[in-house]
């Protein structure tokens, strides 16, 4: 409870009748000897006699509050200064009474009070400066913090950063990090302004000042390790929130932010280090399951990431993004009809989603079902972000079966919506050579090699070309074809192993 202080002399002045004055004493000798009751009496007493008496209105404000009956003493404190509107204290023991209550309004009035009879009074200030930055004005509360000449470094730091005053806060938050009193929990009461990506640097200061001495635990080492990331700078971040993760080593969740900043530093065998970790300790959990099954994909590693997918989708079987992931990687071993089937899902759960189109039309495409493939391009076709690759699947579609004019239409626009679409220019060609318009085949396949040389397809149809011209360079290029046909047989081992996941 606020302290409530008392100034029995003051409280004598204003009694109302020069002969109540040793009822006073007596009142201040039994709540000084702690007699709450013999108070309450007397007060009582001579409230009978005066009833419209501030000061005593005041002194039974005060026992309220004693006994933690904050609502009366609020009531009594609300009265005294309505009879004694000049009786300072009882102004002062209204403020924190409101204070205690939550009354902000009320509080900041009394304090204003306060002020106006002792404008030099340092509780006021300080208590206006608290109840200010609480409501957010951290100019007003700054302020008064200047006006009571007050010491408290964590407000006038919160108060700086609200008023991007960053260096200045900086500067207090280094005197502050070095006060030896200054704890974790201090910390932990200092939010709002601090809480935004601004004042990163600001908590990096408090945080490794509690850490150099050893009293940082684990809520101030999460909030340092989200400061460091907001700076961009991620590897001090994961060092300390792995130090995180041995303070709470039964919570996946950091295994899970572990395993984000790892994938943000493109370290994968790290991310599926830390997934195994948190597997381990939730094997229900399908999100660990999904995330391991995603950043084995991005490794290429059909089988491992399959594996985990299954595990997802047999706790969650309907989950959408898990069915769509399902799906992606299936494809990539082309049992297209199979992945098919997972997309078919993603679809019917969101059919807003565009994505979700495009690679069931993808499905349907490799798996030679191209009526349906049609149909889910044009849908997708209808996304800015997709509109290119799902032209340039209609403008396959087009082409294989025989409509030429189409098919270039189609992938024109795609090379229209973007122009370093190496694959279509490469589909251009074919369209070309089909037409027997070689010298524009030759341009579209150089085109698609600038953009792309290692293509595999634009590098097949370029021997093609040189064959079909008699070209003296057609075998150098068969070599430069086996040499990418190697590579790609290469990948595709490598997409066949599996790995073992040691947390």
């Amino acid at each position: 409870m606020a302290k409530i202080l008392l100034s029995f002399l003051a409280f004598a002045i204003c009694v109302g009748a020069q002969n109540e004055a040793p009822a006073v004493t007596a009142i201040q000798d039994a709540l000084e000897a702690g007699n709450i009751d013999a108070a309450s009496q007397l007060i009582q007493d001579a409230l009978n006699r005066h009833p419209g008496d501030g000061g005593l209105l005041n002194l039974r404000g005060i026992v309220h509050a004693r006994r933690n009956e904050l609502a009366d003493a609020r009531h009594d404190f609300a009265d005294a200064v309505r009879f004694s509107p000049l009786l300072t204290p009882a102004w002062q023991n209204l403020a924190r009474a409101c204070r205690q209550l939550d009354d902000i309004p009320c509080a900041s009035e009394a304090w204003a009070h306060v002020l106006r009879s002792k404008p030099l009074d340092t509780e006021a200030h300080a208590s206006l400066a608290e109840i200010y930055a609480k409501q957010e004005k951290f100019g007003e509360s700054l302020r008064q913090l200047d006006a009571g000449k007050s010491d408290n470094l964590e407000l006038r730091c919160l108060d700086l950063t609200g008023v991007s005053r960053l260096a200045e806060a900086k500067t207090v938050a280094m005197r502050l990090a070095k006060q030896a009193d200054f704890s974790e929990a201090d910390l932990a009461t200092m939010h709002g302004p601090l809480d935004s990506p601004k004042a990163a640097a600001i908590v990096i200061i408090l945080a490794e000042g509690l850490d150099a001495r050893g009293a940082a635990g684990f809520s101030t080492l999460q909030r340092l390790a989200v400061a460091y990331e907001q700076l961009q700078r991620p590897a001090e971040a994961r060092k300390t929130l792995e130090r995180v993760a041995q303070l709470d080593p039964q919570n996946p969740a950091h295994l899970l932010e572990l395993a984000r900043l790892a994938e943000v530093a493109k370290d994968h065998e790290g991310a599926l280090g830390y997934l195994a970790h948190a597997r381990d300790l939730s094997p229900d959990m399908a999100r660990i399951h999904f995330l391991f099954g995603l950043i084995a994909g991005e490794m290429n590693l059909p089988i491992e990431a399959r594996q985990s997918l299954d595990k997802a989708l047999a706790i969650e079987p309907d989950n959408p993004d898990y069915n769509y992931a399902m799906g992606s990687v299936i494809l990539q071993t082309r049992d297209a009809a199979t992945a098919a089937s997972y997309f078919q899902k993603f679809v019917k759960a969101k059919p807003a989603e565009a994505r979700g189109h495009f690679a069931l039309g993808v499905a349907e495409f490799t798996s030679g079902d191209y009526a349906n493939a049609k149909q889910e391009m044009r849908i997708a076709a209808n996304s800015p972000a997709i509109a290119p690759a799902a032209q340039y699947y209609l403008g396959r579609i087009a082409r294989l079966e025989g409509d030429l004019d189409q098919a270039e239409s189609r992938l024109n626009q795609a090379v229209t919506l973007m122009p370093k679409f190496s694959e279509a220019h490469t589909e251009l060609a074919r369209i070309a050579m089909l037409k027997g318009n070689l010298p524009e085949a030759h341009v579209q396949l150089d085109r698609a090699l600038q953009l792309k040389p290692e293509s595999f397809q634009a590098n097949e149809q370029l021997l093609v070309l040189y064959k079909r011209t008699g070209d003296a360079r057609a075998a150098a290029q068969a070599e430069v074809l086996k040499k990418l046909d190697e590579d790609r047989s290469k990948r595709a081992d490598l997409m066949l192993r599996t790995i073992e996941m040691r947390p």
